[in-house]
């Protein structure tokens, strides 16, 4: 009876233990997302090709939201929507051609960018912090003429390619400094003399550097 009654009481404080020792633990430690929301602000200079005296040279802005969807420890893939600022230009046209059209210059503006990407990063020596980026996707432009109405706009969908090297300055954000090449053709401007209408076939060229800023939320 002794011995049952020991076993007990130690079996009742081993159980008071337990719990107040539950009651004091810290709390487990938060679940860190891997693969984190973020923001991309980026600032650069481009060129358009089909400008008229380097007219489609200007600085660029351009502001993004992406996600990484999968981490594989040195390298991760991920994607990303963004917007950037267009230009104003006067196109480079013959002379003859111009004629057609009362030999007044045809001024454009492509308008806002939108883009979407895939990002891939990638950390080839594991003894440095610094990383390469490669972005490949798809754009969207629209070129629209000024003040005329005999010439038409132009909206299309090209390829995109942003590639170049980044470090991290934080914990929670990098710094890159990338190519920005935006695929196109060459304008193939038209005159018809009989309507004296112009036709803008493509939208061309645009190559830039931009500095990009990346802040995981």
């Amino acid at each position: 009876m002794l011995i049952k009654s020991t076993l007990l009481s130690l079996g009742c404080c081993l159980s008071f233990a337990s719990f107040a020792g539950s009651m004091g633990a810290p709390p487990p430690p938060p679940v860190v997302d891997s693969c984190p929301w973020s923001i991309t602000g980026s600032l650069g200079y481009a060129g358009l090709d089909g400008a008229y005296g380097g007219q489609g040279q200007s600085g660029v802005g351009r502001l993004g939201m992406g996600k990484v969807f999968k981490d594989y420890g040195r390298s991760s893939l991920g994607w990303e929507l963004g917007v950037q600022n267009g230009t104003t230009m006067q196109l480079q046209i013959p002379e003859d051609t111009l004629d057609v059209l009362g030999g007044v210059p045809v001024t454009v503006t492509v308008k806002p960018l939108l883009d979407i990407l895939v990002d891939w990063r990638f950390t080839p020596v594991s003894t440095t912090a610094m990383f390469g980026e490669v972005k490949l996707g798809a754009a969207y432009r629209r070129m629209d003429v000024l003040i005329r109405q005999t010439v038409n706009n132009k909206s299309q969908f090209a390829g995109e390619v942003q590639v170049g090297l980044g470090m991290p300055i934080t914990d929670v954000a990098t710094l890159s400094l990338l190519y920005q090449g935006i695929y196109g053709a060459n304008v193939n401007f038209q005159a018809n003399a009989t309507t004296e209408t112009g036709f803008i076939s493509n939208i061309p060229v645009q190559n830039g550097v931009l500095l990009s800023l990346n802040v995981a939320l």
